[in-house]
């Protein structure tokens, strides 16, 4: 299934419900667009930044020649977004991954996000982390909380600089008060 909507509705407000297209109906601008979701001018995730990774890796090589220009065009994306997006290119050009796990990271469904999580950190695998970072900003609570514990079974606050910043930075923004608690409790840890 594709999430995508169609061409003729694209230039509606933003927040319509996606809706299934053909993959050859498919344009540049479309792509575009898609590759905007995850880009993300705010440091928050939402739905349409899940269906639009899905939505991206099901379009497969017709994305590789926009997705290699916005990749040598901007110099603006935080360096996770960096991977987020080679990892796409990857895919697209290989038709494999390196990181196998990345389409459940991203998955739209919540609960698949969160349990792939704690799966990753229950192997200790932590080469996964650029990739978990940034779900430090899922609109869930159960997935935030999984990256919590993620990081603090594997002691990151301690041993990443990167992960000191993000968490410092996000503190204030977590609005569930069990996670921002959890949170503070790390920051005493350390």
């Amino acid at each position: 299934m594709s999430y995508l909507r169609d061409n003729k509705t694209w230039e509606e407000e933003d927040d319509i419900n996606w809706d299934v297209i053909k993959i050859s109906k498919v344009d540049d601008k479309i792509i575009m667009r898609l590759i905007d979701n995850l880009r993300l001018e705010t440091s928050d995730l939402s739905d349409n930044f899940f269906i639009s990774f899905e939505s991206l890796l099901k379009l497969g090589k017709k994305i590789e020649p926009v997705l290699n220009l916005f990749i040598e065009e901007t110099n603006e994306i935080h360096n996770s977004k960096v991977d987020t997006f080679n990892f796409i290119l990857d895919f697209v050009k290989n038709n494999t991954l390196k990181f196998v796990l990345v389409p459940q990271l991203y998955h739209p469904d919540f609960i698949t996000r969160a349990r792939t999580i704690l799966k990753l950190a229950h192997s200790g695998d932590l080469s996964y982390l650029n990739f978990i970072l940034p779900l430090l900003n899922d609109p869930d609570d159960s997935v935030r909380w999984a990256v919590i514990r993620f990081l603090n079974m594997h002691k990151q606050l301690l041993k990443n600089p990167l992960v000191y910043r993000e968490l410092k930075c996000y503190i204030g923004k977590e609005l569930n008060s069990v996670i921002k608690k959890k949170m503070k409790d790390l920051f005493k840890e350390t």
